[in-house]
């Protein structure tokens, strides 16, 4: 089989290797082989396309039905950053009346200009009639015309999810980032070793487009709900908002809430159904009838397709069929008509969630059949065994080609971070190690950029967030070793973190999917420590058996990143929050029925105009420069694949050696120096380094962090980082001094080791000056950097997971060097080995790097040097 370099972008564009998120040479892909995929029936007009004839057909300008520019950008930030009252008063000031002119001289007439404008999906209100019977839930006039029976009558506010997958796969602002056909990506060019990223690189997709006519396009459709509560401090109001999005776009795409890959279809009914005597069985069926309703018209184009003109301008067969729902534990179980108790995906007995198997997945079409027979009378054993609740109708029975258990994703939010480590991992050790004792070991870790430093320590943290779990998870090893009271505490909770870190990859090969079940298999192996020790009497844990399906839902639908809760919870604050902060209150969800499309209007109108000005999206997102300076003055370039980027103006002018080595502890710094020149080829060299020399100090860089072959960065930011260096500095009488900061890194030792990956010919340095080379001294265009060096990185210990290291001295000195700056490859976190009991009092932030000697690589700092780990050996 032939296979062909491919981008790590969506399928349908090239990119540029050097903006790739994986390197074209690890990336084969093999296009759909088994019949025809995604034909092209014709050209079609897209929405842009008819709004730009329709412009220029009634003569108006580009931003028609405003005026002009200025009067459709007061528009957009009136729209998105004051409420219609202000609105209504700014726009009935004499000044902007007088001066601005705008075309709209109310409220009123705002409003009007904007509902002008094109929108989405139109919103519909349909009434559900409720009754105190579990037979008989959710009775619509077309089926039942008798309401006079006792009940309750809810509203069910539903937007069209065809009319939606037809907005967002004729959006063109998603052209280029959208796939219209599987494939099949490997490592190598031989298709030996699969690469799992993009919905469109999983088996499910390949297997339905074989079941699907010839020529036909898959729109894979992702849903997601979650009840919400929308008052804030106070009061009772909750929303249980449904998104869409669909599998097409990348996911890159779909987890940027600024790009809205995601629509909101519906808002399902929050009743507390008194009238029924069991009203969670009643909520449950409540719930399926709605979501039945509102996917109707996704069981007649699953099977038979609609014509849709695509984001490039082609009409395509397109068959919209669900492929994943995404929701936490509660929600996955509501969604699978199965008790809590149970597993949604699959028949594992209620008391063996504990073990290490696999069990037989639930089979969609013989679930439905129990619960029909259930219905009927028949009362299968099944029905029991299986942990099955009494909903006779799920919404998904009808949806064609659609698996339901299949399609619920695992949640690395509620599972991972906010379940297993939150809810039980971190609660064991606290447990084993005590309160006081693991709060001092938090604050007595050293400072890295973006790590959160728990001044009080962790026990007295009232409230949680994910991301508040991921800074915790990044040093929570450190913290437990030599506090743990057995080795295979240490080892479950490394395996543990291995498998959150490796859950968490954007990009996944066979390679670590395997490494992803040697970390289960440890985990488990290393589990029962915590019920020898007392702190856990079992772990029939549903959250602890999800662990078993990461594996095959990665197969089947692609890595985790792009079906996340994370995301459905950030599109809350839009979609519910902040609709809701818009009404009266009262009678609320009309009202941000309203506002939403309102929103979404401007929203698609500055898709529009970016489309029509020849830009392909409306709001840039320029990548940071990592050059050394600006290109008008730029210096020659660096080896290939090294970038930094330095302050314009030195933050310190003019350091004496003698300042330098007293504020920065660079005791060798004039020896490091004069052996620098000497092995250097800088040009001419007027004189030799001395102590009146002065030298122009930088407090940090930031450099470019190498490429991550498994972590899909896309812009520049994504691979950067900050180095510090600076002693203390005064920062007046009313704010406290900056603490001095003298940051480690992995730095280039053996060039032609390195090539081996991993940690090989990197050794881990202190920087403690970064500077610039005076002139007379020779011609060094790019800034130097004093460091002390660690000792070679030959000491791995097994039982904690990490490299120790210690300081390397010479003659009772630290070994010092000058290296050049793009030698420095990334920072680095070291943290102190710390011993059985008590802490050193001394050990806090800051001082513990000159209190202690002995220092582990923390494994868990970030994903780069987790990767490293993981290829080292």
């Amino acid at each position: 089989m032939d296979y062909a370099p491919r981008s790590y972008a969506a399928r349908v564009e090239d990119a540029d290797d050097e903006d790739d998120g994986v390197s074209s040479s690890s990336r084969y892909a093999r296009e759909y082989n088994e019949g025809p995929a995604a034909d092209v029936l014709g050209k079609g007009e897209t929405a842009f396309e008819k709004m730009k004839e329709l412009q220029d057909c009634f003569g108006g300008s580009a931003y028609s039905p405003f005026e002009d520019r200025e009067d459709w950008e007061l528009a957009q930030w009136l729209i998105d950053n004051v409420n219609q009252r202000a609105a209504d008063e700014f726009l009935k000031l004499p000044v902007t009346r007088s001066r601005l002119r705008p075309s709209y001289r109310s409220n009123y007439t705002f409003m009007k200009v904007i509902d002008k404008l094109p929108t989405g999906p139109e919103w519909r209100c349909e009434l559900v009639h409720t009754r105190g019977e579990f037979e008989d839930i959710g009775h619509d006039q077309e089926r039942d015309e008798d309401h006079t029976m006792e009940g309750e009558e809810v509203e069910l506010w539903v937007r069209d999810p065809v009319a939606c997958v037809r907005e967002l796969m004729g959006n063109p602002a998603f052209d280029g980032e959208i796939a219209y056909a599987p494939e099949k990506v490997f490592t190598d060019l031989h298709g030996t070793t699969r690469r799992y990223d993009e919905m469109w690189t999983g088996d499910w997709w390949w297997e339905t487009q074989r079941r699907l006519p010839s020529g036909s396009t898959v729109a894979p459709v992702i849903l997601a709900s979650d009840k919400t509560e929308l008052s804030r401090f106070k009061g009772d109001k909750n929303a249980w908002p449904v998104y869409l999005s669909i599998g097409n776009l990348s996911k890159e795409v779909r987890r940027q809430p600024g790009r809205h890959a995601s629509v909101l279809l519906g808002y399902l009914p929050v009743s507390k159904l008194e009238s029924f005597d069991d009203n969670s069985i009643g909520r449950q069926r409540l719930f399926h009838y709605c979501m039945r309703r509102m996917l109707r018209p996704l069981v007649d184009a699953g099977r038979n397709g609609v014509e849709l003109v695509c984001a490039d301008g082609q009409i395509r067969r397109v068959f919209p069929i669900l492929a994943a729902y995404i929701g936490d534990h509660p929600e996955q179980c509501l969604v699978a008509c199965c008790a809590e108790n149970r597993c949604p995906k699959c028949l594992v007995p209620a008391k063996e969630r504990g073990v290490n198997t696999r069990f037989p997945p639930r089979d969609h079409t013989q679930t439905t059949c129990t619960l029909h027979e259930q219905a009927t009378g028949q009362y299968p054993p099944n029905f029991v065994a299986q942990g099955l609740r009494p909903v006779f109708s799920p919404f998904w029975a009808e949806l064609p080609h659609a698996d339901i258990f299949t399609a619920i994703t695992s949640d690395i939010l509620h599972q991972l971070h906010q379940g297993i480590f939150k809810d039980h991992f971190k609660k064991w050790c606290t447990v084993l190690v005590g309160k006081q004792d693991f709060d001092a070991r938090f604050r007595a870790m050293p400072v890295f950029s973006g790590l959160r430093h728990f001044k009080d320590g962790i026990s007295k943290v009232k409230q949680w967030t994910g991301a508040d779990h991921k800074q915790v998870q990044r040093i929570f090893l450190a913290a437990l070793v030599g506090a743990a009271p057995h080795p295979d505490v240490i080892k479950a909770g490394s395996c543990l973190l291995d498998f959150i870190y490796l859950a968490q990859y954007q990009s996944h090969t066979d390679r670590t999917l395997a490494a992803l079940q040697q970390a289960l298999d440890g985990f488990h192996a290393a589990k029962d420590i915590f019920v020898e020790l007392g702190c856990r009497e079992h772990f029939n844990v549903p959250k602890i058996h999800s662990l078993q399906h990461y594996i095959e839902t990665i197969r089947s639908l692609g890595s985790l990143d792009g079906l996340n809760t994370e995301t459905s919870e950030r599109l809350h604050i839009d979609f519910a929050k902040k609709a809701y902060a818009a009404s009266n209150r009262r009678d609320y969800t009309i009202q941000m029925t309203r506002w939403l499309q309102r929103q979404e209007a401007v929203i698609w109108f500055s898709s529009f105009l970016a489309w029509r000005n020849g830009n392909k999206h409306p709001v840039p997102h320029p990548a940071d420069d990592c050059s050394g300076s600006d290109e008008s003055d730029a210096p020659p370039p660096l080896p290939s694949g090294s970038s930094y980027r330095v302050s314009k103006r030195p933050q310190f002018l003019r350091r004496t050696v003698q300042y330098l080595q007293e504020n920065h502890g660079a005791v060798d710094f004039l020896h490091a120096l004069q052996d620098f020149l000497s092995t250097s080829t800088l040009g001419h060299q007027y004189f030799q380094p001395n102590l009146n020399d002065r030298f122009d100090c930088f407090s940090n860089v930031v450099i470019r962090l190498p490429p991550h072959d498994y972590m899909a960065n896309t812009t520049s930011r994504d691979y950067t980082a900050r180095i510090y260096s600076h002693p203390q500095r005064d920062n007046g009488p009313r704010t406290p001094a900056t603490p001095v900061r003298f940051d480690t890194a992995l730095t280039l030792f053996d060039e032609e080791s390195q090539q081996r990956g991993g940690f090989h010919g990197l050794r881990v340095a202190e920087i403690r000056v970064i500077f610039k080379l005076p002139p007379h001294l020779g011609n060094c265009p790019h800034p130097l950097v004093y460091v002390h060096w660690f000792k070679s990185l030959n000491h791995f210990d097994s039982s904690v997971g990490m490299f120790r290291v210690a300081r390397s001295t010479q003659q009772r000195r630290p070994n010092a060097s000058i290296i050049p700056i793009h030698h420095l490859i990334q920072p680095c976190h070291l943290v102190p080995r710390f011993a059985k009991g008590p802490i050193n009092p001394c050990w806090v932030q800051g001082r513990v790097m000159t209190e202690t000697d002995t220092f582990y690589l923390n494994r868990y700092i970030d994903f780069s040097i987790f990767d490293r780990y993981q290829n080292h050996f």
